[in-house]
């Protein structure tokens, strides 16, 4: 199972932040359109070994669904400045696991020195 999640927007400094931190293929999109996500979806699609089919179905299927969010972060895309993308990441179950437990592990710590 592959997941496609939509981070904000960011610069190239949160791209990399993002991916060393998450695990997950990261990138900025700008302007945001669909081709231009499909084609880095085949690349990551190609490097991690994943059905092709597969990777275009959750980008599309995730186009689709948010839609409406999609045109505003166009719109929004339109007056920020040029080094501004919106942020984008995919993986895989195990690397969102990977991703969600180190999270939940540094909350932890976080709240254990408040105390």
């Amino acid at each position: 199972m592959l997941i496609l999640h939509f981070f904000g927007f960011g610069d190239s400094l949160r791209q990399f932040e993002l991916e060393q931190f998450t695990g997950l293929s990261i990138s900025g999109f700008r302007p945001l359109v669909l081709d231009d996500m499909l084609g880095w979806s085949h690349q990551i699609a190609e490097k991690k070994q994943w059905n092709k089919l597969d990777v275009n179905r959750i980008i599309i299927r995730s186009w689709v669904k948010q839609a409406e969010e999609i045109h505003r972060w166009q719109n929004t895309l339109r007056t920020m400045p040029e080094e501004m993308g919106l942020v984008a990441g995919i993986g895989d179950r195990l690397q969102w696991q990977n991703h969600l437990e180190s999270m939940l592990r540094q909350q932890g710590r976080d709240r254990d020195e408040e105390e």
